[in-house]
């Protein structure tokens, strides 16, 4: 059953869409349910990020099934399809295959190499394998993506500076404030990317940490994993003033810093007096945003997003050999994974010929039965004997043929034309796309 894969990233569309058609942990069973009702899909996997939203698919058939996946994401996004069209990519079979490799080696993001998104590829495995969304195609996919992530960071230098969004959003806040060292930070947020950006700000030696998070002891628990205090998330307004960098990481449906907020703050920092702080830096690493974009016309306010940060990383190709070393590997990885699946294709057609061998064999066997009704037992079975072999030996060379060609990028036409001269199937191939 073919692959297949519709999906937006931050190369093809704008924050706001991302933001739409983000799937997070809660919707993402009924997004795995709604995707198995298509009549064309089979089974499903998403993977949705800050950077990107993709759909995973196993299929029957290409057209219907593009037409169905993309209607489905404008559903989730609440658009119209041509609202949403030129934003969405789609690759099929081989491609598909490549692009899911690259994301997970780390080469298809935002930050070349990024620590986080093999992580994110396993996580969106495990919650189809929990939903009972992905089966025998998409199992084998997604289970060669994993180990293609984890060659690339081990054979190649692409993630040798683990950088991350976070990284790079921090280095960012740094050149607005000088230096991290001895900054009061407040952290919104206390899931995986917060806990990376508590650790990361700490490392650069950040001063009071302030830990405001919905769940009060999951906050604390970071707090206190971070040597800082822990509020609740109704407390954020207060703490903002006295902030210097704000870093905004829940798994939020609406924004937990408002503007309202920010310019209150804002506010009581001019008091002061002039020059007796420096700029309060807030970055927002949420989709959707943790952050009202609002907040970016405020005076003495520099809000850093993830269109910000795009913008920061557009002249950055990161490292250009290790990125040639991954897209090797890649595409080794690659030609070998549609070997093998088209060679696994070949197998129902390998059975199919056997049976039908078996029972030609049978009906000769049969239509002769007079001749052979004097034989004895030992006789017979010599008879068996010989006539196996003899069916052996014929199907033998095109069998082993017929493995080597199905390997091959045009092996489906051989399976396909095999199951035509024998008439093995009498429907050869239901995906149209060919």
């Amino acid at each position: 059953m073919p692959v297949f894969v519709v999906g937006a990233n931050f190369r093809s569309a704008p924050l706001e869409l991302l933001e739409r058609l983000a799937v997070d942990a809660e919707r993402r069973p009924k997004a795995l349910a709604g995707l198995l009702d298509l009549e064309h899909v089979h089974e499903a996997a998403v993977l949705s990020t800050c950077n990107r939203v993709e759909v995973y698919a196993a299929i029957s058939r290409f057209h219907g099934a593009a037409g169905e996946v993309r209607s489905f994401l404008a559903g989730v996004g609440g658009l119209a399809l041509d609202e949403l069209a030129d934003h969405l990519y789609d690759y099929y079979e081989e491609r598909a295959v490549r692009h899911l490799f690259a994301v997970a080696a780390g080469v298809d993001s935002m930050v070349v190499g990024e620590a986080q998104i093999l992580g994110q590829v396993r996580e969106a495995f495990a919650a189809a394998q929990a939903e009972r969304s992905v089966g025998p195609v998409l199992s084998a996919l997604f289970t060669r993506a994993i180990k293609v992530g984890r060659r690339a960071r081990s054979e190649t230098g692409i993630g040798a500076g683990m950088a991350s969004t976070v990284t790079v959003g921090l280095r960012v806040a740094a050149g607005q404030l000088g230096d991290l060292a001895g900054r009061r930070v407040l952290l919104v947020g206390a899931g995986g990317l917060a806990r990376l950006a508590g650790r990361a700000v700490r490392e650069a030696g950040a001063g009071e940490l302030v830990v405001a998070n919905r769940t009060p002891a999951t906050g604390a628990a970071l707090a206190r994993e971070l040597g800082g205090r822990a509020v609740p998330l109704e407390r954020v307004a207060g703490e903002l003033a006295s902030a210097d960098l704000v870093v905004a990481a829940t798994a939020g449906t609406t924004p937990t810093v408002t503007a309202a907020a920010v310019a209150g703050a804002a506010a009581l920092r001019a008091a002061s007096g002039p020059g007796s702080v420096g700029p309060l830096v807030v970055l927002d690493l949420g989709v959707p945003r943790d952050v009202e974009p609002e907040v970016r016309e405020l005076p003495g306010v520099v809000l850093a997003d993830l269109d910000a940060l795009r913008a920061v990383l557009e002249t950055d190709d990161g490292p250009r050999q290790e990125v040639e070393r991954v897209r090797s590997l890649i595409a080794q990885e690659t030609a070998a994974f549609m070997g093998g699946q088209r060679e696994a294709r070949l197998a129902p057609t390998i059975r199919a010929l056997r049976t039908r061998a078996e029972q030609v064999r049978q009906q000769e066997l049969a239509k002769g039965s007079a001749r052979l009704a004097g034989l004895d037992e030992r006789q017979r079975a010599a008879v068996e004997a010989v006539t196996r072999g003899l069916v052996n030996k014929l199907l033998h060379d095109p069998m082993v043929r017929g493995k080597a060609l199905a390997a091959r990028p045009d092996g489906d036409l051989y399976v396909a034309a095999l199951r035509e001269l024998y008439a093995l199937d009498p429907h050869p191939g239901d995906d149209d796309r060919r």
